[in-house]
């Protein structure tokens, strides 16, 4: 086999990020995109490595029984929902299988019970966060019909950094919220304005971020630019409300950071409070939370209880616990486990969340939890070494996707906390991390719930409960 080789064949799996995994005769494993099993296809090879190949789909020639027309016009060019014409069952066998995999191959774990993933409630028009790119370098799908480079505002194309798709209908947030996308992108091009570019480290338009609860219903439009633009912004503002009297609030933030990330070094509120409302209902009680512009909350509100559920079942909270949550965010894990124990500390990076996850705290009536502003391996390294750490007996944490600082695991391994929840939008990530926690003897799995926050996605979010073992000398 070599590359641009053709190829008919076989699919038979999905892979970790939703790509069809086929097999040669003799074993060799290829990747190829966009496909599903039971599919026959024609392929090209694009790559060759030792002990696998990429190619990419030439002709669908027999299609699988689970394969489903999908809802999106964009489907197959833009980057999000990947797998949206596999049928929504398979979804969910696929993910728990990933979840089993990756602590299998990854953490070497074994005989461990992982049941299926939790399903949606929502399998469309879930997500109460979209982020939008801008970029002069647009994805052309018809290059007869389109100019070259001209304005983009949407998201980003698989395996091209700077290339974006304009997105003219999403399905993941709402009808509205593509509304809004469309209405913002037809603004600016007008104006004519500069689109930021990491090359020349200069430009005015970056992101636009749509926040909608699902629960209260605030909508929050967040523009992100270089730099403030109060004439431009104001003009931006009322021509929005006038479409769109739904929104609650209208934030410009701007950074001058090089990196690409849709985050706010400061920010000018143009309408409403500059923060929205969003509730989670636990079955003791119903929280509210205020939500600002770079805080993180759960992107599936309604997934969302069902995962701090599961967390909190996994605990196995009593009127004695002290917990430290980190990565606690606004304090949305923080609060919602507040009512069945003694007290419970929230730690977070981002001064935002700390002070919102402090304001939500007052809002609800939690006097029971506290708030701290640190680096979270900081905030480890230091309570164990002045011996605090010993006040508390359970850990809950759910960092990034890329997991946990290898410092903050070794340190965690060598700890003797009763329980540790870790909760994870990567399996992979996590079942390396949780080798290394489990690496001491201190600490066996003892529960694994796999729950679907991001149907149409191969994402799966994972819940594991850690149990102490207790060293008798």
């Amino acid at each position: 086999m070599k590359k641009d080789d053709i190829l008919e064949i076989n699919v038979t799996g999905l892979n970790s990020e939703g790509k069809g995994i086929a097999r040669t005769e003799e074993g060799f494993v290829i990747f190829i995109p966009n496909t599903l099993p039971g599919d026959k296809v024609k392929i090209r090879i694009k790559k060759k490595k030792s002990n696998y190949a990429e190619a990419d789909l030439i002709e669908l020639l027999e299609k699988s029984e689970d394969r489903i027309e999908p809802r999106c016009k964009h489907f197959g060019v833009c980057g999000g929902c990947k797998i949206q014409s596999f049928d929504y069952k398979k979804q969910i066998e696929f993910k728990s299988q990933t979840v089993r995999d990756s602590f299998i191959k990854i953490g070497g774990f074994e005989n461990l019970n992982i049941p299926d993933a939790i399903p949606s409630e929502n399998i469309y028009y879930y997500r109460n966060k979209m982020e939008y790119s801008f970029s002069n370098d647009e994805w052309v799908v018809n290059v007869e019909s389109k100019e070259k480079n001209s304005f983009a505002l949407g998201l980003h194309v698989p395996n091209f950094h700077s290339k974006i798709l304009n997105i003219e209908e999403c399905f993941l947030q709402s009808k509205l919220s593509s509304d809004i996308l469309n209405f913002t992108r037809d603004f600016f091009k007008l104006k004519n304005l500069s689109i930021y570019s990491t090359r020349t480290h200069s430009g005015f338009l970056r992101f636009l971020i749509i926040r909608q609860c699902q629960n209260t219903k605030d909508v929050m439009v967040n523009l992100v630019t270089y730099e403030y633009d109060e004439v431009l912004m104001k003009e931006y503002s009322e021509s929005l409300l006038k479409l769109f009297p739904a929104i609650t609030t209208i934030v410009n933030s701007f950074s001058q950071r090089k990196a690409q990330v849709a985050f706010g070094e400061g920010s000018v509120v143009t309408f409403g409070n500059g923060f929205i409302f969003e509730e989670l209902k636990n079955i003791d009680k119903q929280y509210r939370f205020k939500i600002s512009p770079n805080s993180f909350f759960q992107t599936n509100t309604i997934q969302a209880e069902k995962l701090y559920s599961v967390a909190e079942q996994f605990l196995e909270l009593n009127k004695n616990d002290n917990i430290l949550d980190l990565y606690c965010g606004a304090g949305s894990i923080t609060l919602f486990l507040s009512e069945k124990i003694n007290k419970i500390c929230g730690v977070e990076l981002i001064p935002d969340a700390i002070e919102n996850a402090g304001e939500n705290a007052g809002i609800n009536n939690v006097n029971c939890a506290e708030f701290v502003l640190s680096d979270i391996k900081d905030f480890i390294e230091t309570i164990i070494k002045n011996d605090e750490y010993t006040e508390y007996n359970k850990v809950i944490l759910d960092p990034p996707r890329s997991g946990l600082h290898p410092d903050i695991c070794n340190m965690l391994s060598e700890s003797n906390f009763d329980k540790i929840c870790y909760i994870s939008c990567n399996p992979v990530t996590q079942a390396r991390d949780l080798k290394i926690i489990c690496s001491k003897g201190n600490y066996r799995i003892e529960n694994i719930q796999p729950v679907d926050m991001f149907p149409q996605t191969y994402h799966i979010e994972n819940v594991v409960s850690l149990s102490g073992v207790k060293i008798i000398n």
